[in-house]
């Protein structure tokens, strides 16, 4: 049960944010492949900024939660990203560097809470409404304990 809730309230967030911006394309939806595993959501701020968000399932047990056998734990987490597009110039779409501070909650029986500083990679395509990434996210898992923690992934979204 705890699971769709945060699915609804996942949902709810990300139509709040789009209906409060103005964006062109202004709100992609996809997957992300990786730890964690699952749906992808961009909604862009402004030019420059983007608020990305990711409901999934995460396969690594927590270090230290006793959870040696580890089936998945839901997965939701949010950054709030910078872009650079200067950095990687490409003749055809876009290949802009991001980067932002990001929180995240992987929730089972042992429960964690933590936040990370994302950097990746993603072309935007130049007449398609998709875009593809790459990123990894170094992080702090603050609660039941604090160790390290680090997530990767490669995605794709539709604009819509």
């Amino acid at each position: 049960m705890k699971h769709w809730l945060l699915g609804i309230v996942f949902l709810g967030m990300a139509t709040g944010i789009v209906s409060a911006t103005e964006a062109e394309n202004n709100f992609g939806v996809g997957f992300a492949l990786g730890d964690p595993s699952g749906i992808s959501a961009k909604i862009p701020t402004s030019e420059m900024n983007a608020i990305n968000l990711v409901m999934g399932y995460d396969v690594d047990p927590a270090p230290g939660d006793g959870d040696c056998c580890n089936d998945g734990r839901l997965y939701v987490g949010g950054d709030y990203v910078w872009y650079n597009y200067n950095l990687i110039p490409v003749s055809v779409g876009k290949l802009p560097l991001y980067y932002g501070p990001g929180v995240w909650a992987s929730i089972a029986n042992n429960s964690s809470i933590g936040i990370r500083a994302v950097l990746g990679l993603e072309y935007q395509f130049a007449n398609a409404p998709f875009d593809m990434f790459l990123e990894i996210g170094p992080g702090i898992r603050i609660v039941p304990n604090t160790s390290g923690d680090v997530s990767a992934g490669l995605g794709a979204r539709f604009f819509f």
